[in-house]
């Protein structure tokens, strides 16, 4: 018979492996400031942006646009392009139709996703919106016993 050519082989334990723990808990604790960081970061984004802001509009009350090094510019932007529905309907009648239709079927997939979603699955809010007896809503809405899965938490001896 033949080995699996895909299954892992597990190693001997070495040095590194045997403080794993605190390998984990200092993964963890860079993780939390690496988030904090993140945080901060954003803050200072935001402040720099509101100071871009303040300093455009300062520019433009003094009629500030060139300093020699650098001059302020306005791009125009535009909107989205946005289908005319009315030349639509005088132009391709027929298309019209047919990209109503198209809509009007992906819309109704939804639904019907949907209401077979809520036959199998009702919320909690929903349940407890129409039955207020306590008795039946443990009935109907018991307690876990058994866990989904577990998470990992790394803790000081």
């Amino acid at each position: 018979m033949l080995e699996n050519p895909y299954a892992i082989e597990e190693l001997p334990a070495c040095d590194i492996d045997l403080i794993i723990p605190t390998r984990v808990y200092e993964l963890d604790s860079n993780i939390r400031l690496a988030k904090e960081a993140i945080a901060t970061m954003e803050a200072r984004l935001h402040e720099m942006e509101v100071d871009r802001n303040g300093m455009l509009k300062r520019a433009k009350e003094l009629s500030i646009t060139d300093d020699g090094s650098y001059k302020i510019i306005e791009i125009p932007v535009y909107a989205k392009k946005k289908v005319d529905v009315e030349k639509l309907k005088k132009l391709e009648p027929e298309r019209y139709k047919q990209i109503l239709g198209n809509i009007r079927a992906r819309i109704q997939d939804k639904i019907n996703a949907e209401i077979d979603k809520a036959e199998v699955f009702i919320s909690q809010a929903d349940v407890k919106s129409c039955i207020r007896d306590k008795a039946i809503l443990a009935m109907v809405i018991p307690e876990p016993t058994e866990p989904i899965g577990y998470e990992v938490s790394v803790v000081r001896r």
